[in-house]
């Protein structure tokens, strides 16, 4: 900032632009009462401060300058200017000292990162509920097909059930009748999986698979409608869906504003087979089972039972893997992620034996 020996008013130099050419002339602003005044060269304007818009500091950008019908100015002193303007009584405005401070950045910070954590926590979930509670039939049956495809190619091997074994298991289900707001066809697919045990699990699309190892764990039919019951309630709230689409932020995003829902059929069948329900998805998949059972006069004990048997099952199964090594490291445990995630504890049996 240079000060004129004449009149020792403080200036600072700048390129005015009159918004009529691209050409610049170089002019000084200083301060003369309330007005701003440009003065260089054939340029001689007085701007009410009042009227003048300036922008905020940033860095070591020019500063704009500007008022209305007269062009504007940029000043590359962010010094002199700030000295300028304190002239004023103005000095640098409260966002400029906000970007300058130390304190408010680190605010800024947490602000943010507490932002991700809940969008996380509750927007990316918020959004995956609502959009795969609007995905069409279409689009769960390819999920579906191609998930049991998967599954069929690398774990499941065709049910040693006979045909009349599992016609009456099928027709005792399909008896059962559902709660009101019921959405979906079902079928059982049933399969076996000794390598993996005792389970049964939902696809999107509306299919259950029934293991051989569920049928042998228990003689009551009543237990494995329960389980049948409980998956159920995960196919009808979309419990994979959401898992899917909240396990590809990209693939929610795109789904949700384009409608482009290819690259999650790509994925799905992955995200699936590893995928364990939240405590939440649980609880809303044993409610809807529960209510299911009572509403055909059965207890909902029967999935606290069943679900005590599974749990009992895959503990040995595990421990007698713990003493021999598996031929192939690795897949038996990718398979135990996904088909042992429903968990039998206390606190279920108590919520489901209330009564």
């Amino acid at each position: 900032m240079s000060t004129s020996p004449s009149d020792a008013v403080p200036q600072v130099a700048a390129a005015y632009y009159d918004g009529h050419t691209a050409a610049s002339r170089a002019v000084t602003l200083s301060i003369d009462g309330g007005d701003l005044l440009l003065q260089g060269g054939t340029v001689e304007l007085r701007w009410p401060l009042h009227e003048v818009r300036i922008s905020e500091r940033l860095g070591n950008t020019p500063r704009l300058i500007s008022h209305p019908g007269d062009g504007h100015c940029e000043v590359n002193d962010q010094a002199g200017l700030d000295k300028l303007l304190a002239q004023t009584g103005a000095g640098r405005s409260w966002l400029d000292a906000m970007q300058h401070s130390l304190p408010w950045a680190l605010a800024a910070l947490v602000l943010i990162v507490v932002s991700v954590a809940a969008a996380y926590r509750y927007a990316l979930p918020w959004g995956a509920e609502n959009l795969a509670m609007r995905l069409p039939g279409s689009v769960l049956q390819k999920m579906g097909d191609s998930t049991l495809e998967t599954l069929d190619r690398f774990m499941l091997k065709p049910s040693k059930l006979d045909a009349a074994r599992q016609q009456a298991l099928s027709e005792a289900y399909a008896r059962l009748t559902p709660p009101a707001d019921a959405q979906l066809k079902y079928r059982i697919v049933f399969r076996s999986a000794p390598d993996v045990g005792a389970n049964a699990f939902a696809l999107p699309d509306g299919s259950i698979v029934m293991l051989d190892e569920l049928v042998e764990l228990t003689q009551d039919d009543n237990e494995i409608i329960a389980v049948l019951a409980h998956e159920r309630g995960h196919i009808e709230r979309r419990h994979a869906m959401r898992m899917v689409l909240q396990s590809s932020a990209v693939g929610l995003a795109l789904a949700w504003y384009v409608g482009d829902v290819s690259s999650l059929l790509a994925t799905a069948p992955a995200i699936i087979m590893q995928a364990k329900y939240s405590r939440d998805m649980e609880r809303e998949a044993d409610d809807y089972a529960a209510q299911t059972l009572q509403a055909n006069g059965l207890s909902p004990c029967l999935l606290a039972d069943i679900l005590d048997k599974l749990e009992a099952a895959h503990r040995k199964a595990q421990q007698e893997e713990e003493k021999q090594a598996p031929a192939e490291p690795g897949k038996r445990n990718v398979a135990m992620d996904y088909l042992a995630s429903h968990p039998a504890t206390q606190e279920r049996r108590r919520l489901l034996c209330a009564e």
